[in-house]
């Protein structure tokens, strides 16, 4: 074989003659290489959305069905596997509960090597919790006190209501 040449052993299919034949390159003779799309799946994919969608929705559900949306994607793993674990890890909860997921993992289990070191980050750790739930305290007092705020001028502005009612009714008779 000459080394000028640009084929390889894989691109090439010996013939029961002892001659090669190059084997052609696409998904439809086992070539984990993905295509390429080709103009006319790119044409009946738009065509289709413009003139009727669903045939542009099938032309991309095709693709996808093959494995061809993306490069490699019938060899590796789709782009939202990352969602799905992600989703597996916190439960299915608002980002609130992956810090919550995160924090837990960074204090359990992880150790600098270093006692001293371990026993301050501890502390400062524990430090911080308390820091934390007496902020929770504060909000949920401060709500307590926002909620009898409200209800003292709800309560205020019924009675200045009632006091003009009030002093309207006589003088109308």
């Amino acid at each position: 074989m000459n080394t000028s040449s640009t084929a390889t052993a894989e691109t090439l299919d010996a013939r029961p003659d002892g001659s090669f034949a190059r084997k052609p390159q696409g998904g439809c003779c086992g070539s984990t290489q993905k295509r390429k799309w080709s103009a006319i799946e790119l044409a009946t994919m738009i065509g289709g959305f413009i003139v009727f969608w669903p045939i542009g929705l099938a032309a991309l559900g095709l693709k996808l069905v093959k494995g061809e949306m993306w490069p490699g994607a019938s060899d590796s793993v789709s782009p939202w596997t990352a969602y799905k674990a992600w989703k597996d890890k916190t439960g299915g909860k608002p980002f609130g509960a992956a810090s919550a997921v995160w924090s837990a993992a960074s204090t359990s289990g992880s150790t600098s090597g270093n006692a001293a070191f371990d026993a301050y980050k501890r502390e400062q750790l524990d430090r911080l919790e308390a820091e934390r739930r007496k902020l929770d305290e504060e909000q949920k007092a401060f709500a307590t006190y926002l909620a009898k705020l409200r209800e003292a001028k709800d309560q205020d502005e019924f009675d200045r209501f009632m006091a003009e009612r009030g002093a309207a009714k006589p003088s109308e008779g």
